[in-house]
């Protein structure tokens, strides 16, 4: 059992904690994606390899495929500001080693001595070894932040502002990263790769300072449940059992997983896009970024500042499918800068639609007990086909001898046949449209497979 320390949502969207929330990461935001295009350039001049990109993409990842439900628990269990501000300072003090160690006295190095063991650096240099370890250090702290993020929202924000309470996150997080991905090319070019370290470390202690003065309701375990109960690891497995017991849940669920299959290559691809197909400089790749930010602002502003019903909610989700397959079938054939990033401007815009409703409606429905498990798990489903799609993305890039229109006509097959899917379905619409005795949300848990779920409240 658990005692809870409970207070309501404030009245005001930009009450104390939402503000104090989207200051502090509006910070960590604009140093995260300076240092994620810089991050690709300087992989680039180092290894020439997509492969070393796709590896790299997989640390980042697999933390978030193995330890999501696991995070979930944790969140449920701990208290959310703790979790915000540790998160931010490790990441922080984390980020500031992977400077040092990128410096260019290091990039000679050939071999460490560590007494039992001497590890040798013959194919790259030593600091591309430190940022793909480091990477992946960086995922395991990311995916418990991420958790209690999501998390925290509904508990801050009252119910019929939790969209426009998102959207705005959104909005503000993507203009912020749209500048820090116009500034990347610049930066790279003026800087190198070892200074994105230092900015981005710097930026999350910030962040982590204006943690400190949150003041977010949390669960606090009772005095005898230790930490490494062995209840720990069951609690993380509801997260599953719960999205699984629910048709519509588990069918959406798996149709966005399969999303994800191909796309990690597209990602991969766009700095050969920008420098082979359409034979431009570095910078292109950090102005591309950018107009895909700026997209996703005006996706999650201006849907989000709508009053939009259920079934326009999902009308609007099974359209982002269909105009996705379009827009990769026309990108397989464009060879026009304009064009190509128009269309990848409507292609994140739809996707920022996408998870704007689909993060709201689930935030919405999902009782706070047990919040934090089914969204680690929800993330790690979603998540568990990425970190191989990455490894597997770049080799398959290299293979296909870096012929992105062939992938992109690839991924419009793929997408083609997962709208007509997720259209037809009927257990998916329903989860989206079928209304709760009261007239509110759609419940989520109509029945549970355990005990503990079971108990859970129905949402309201």
């Amino acid at each position: 059992m658990t005692s809870k320390t409970t207070s309501m949502p404030s009245d005001r969207l930009f009450n104390r904690n939402f503000s104090l929330i989207l200051g502090g990461q509006s910070l960590a935001v604009l140093g995260c994606e300076l240092y994620s295009v810089v991050l690709v350039l300087y992989l680039k001049q180092l290894t020439g390899s997509a492969a070393v990109l796709g590896i790299t993409e997989t640390m980042s990842f697999l933390p978030l495929v193995l330890l999501g439900p696991l995070a979930g628990a944790l969140v449920d269990r701990m208290s959310r500001k703790a979790v915000i501000v540790w998160s931010d300072a490790l990441r922080g003090i984390l980020l500031l080693l992977l400077f040092v160690c990128c410096l260019d006295r290091f990039l000679d190095m050939k071999t460490i001595d560590l007494g039992i063991v001497r590890l040798h650096f013959s194919s790259f240099p030593f600091p591309v070894y430190a940022v793909v370890a480091g990477t992946l250090l960086l995922g395991v702290v990311d995916t418990a932040f991420n958790a209690a993020l999501v998390v925290v929202t509904p508990e801050i924000l009252r119910k019929e502002d939790i969209q426009k309470g998102n959207s705005i996150f959104q909005g503000v997080e993507g203009a912020l990263g749209m500048i820090g991905n116009a500034l990347g090319g610049l930066f790279f070019a003026v800087f190198g790769g070892a200074l994105a370290f230092l900015v981005r470390g710097l930026s999350h202690l910030a962040a982590a300072v204006a943690g400190l003065f949150l003041s977010i309701p949390h669960k606090q375990a009772s005095a005898g449940q230790a930490f490494f109960y062995k209840g720990f690891l069951r609690e993380g497995q509801e997260g599953f059992r719960f999205i699984w017991a629910n048709k519509g849940l588990r069918n959406q669920t798996i149709v966005y997983m399969l999303s994800n299959l191909l796309f990690p290559m597209v990602m991969l691809a766009l700095p050969f896009l920008i420098a082979d197909e359409m034979k431009l400089d570095d910078a292109w790749y950090g102005y591309l970024m950018s107009v895909i930010t700026l997209s996703s602002i005006v996706g999650y502003l201006a849907f989000g500042a709508l009053r939009t019903t259920r079934k326009q909610n999902y009308t609007a989700v099974c359209w982002t499918f269909f105009i996705k397959a379009l827009v990769f079938l026309l990108l397989s054939v464009a060879t026009n800068t304009l064009s190509v990033f128009a269309l990848f401007a409507v292609l994140f815009s739809c996707m920022a639609v996408s998870r704007l409703i689909n993060t709201s409606l689930k935030q919405i429905v999902i009782p706070e007990e047990i919040r934090g498990r089914v969204f680690g798990t929800d993330n790690s489903i979603n998540g568990a086909l990425i970190p191989v799609c990455y490894a597997v993305g770049g080799i398959a890039v290299d293979l296909l001898k870096q012929n992105i229109p062939l992938l992109f006509f690839i991924v419009f097959v793929f997408y083609s046949v997962l709208a007509v899917v997720f259209v037809t379905s009927g257990s998916i619409r329903e989860f989206y449209l079928a209304s709760s005795p009261d007239g509110g949300q759609p419940p989520v848990a109509a029945r549970s497979t355990t005990e503990t779920i079971a108990r859970q409240p129905s949402p309201k």
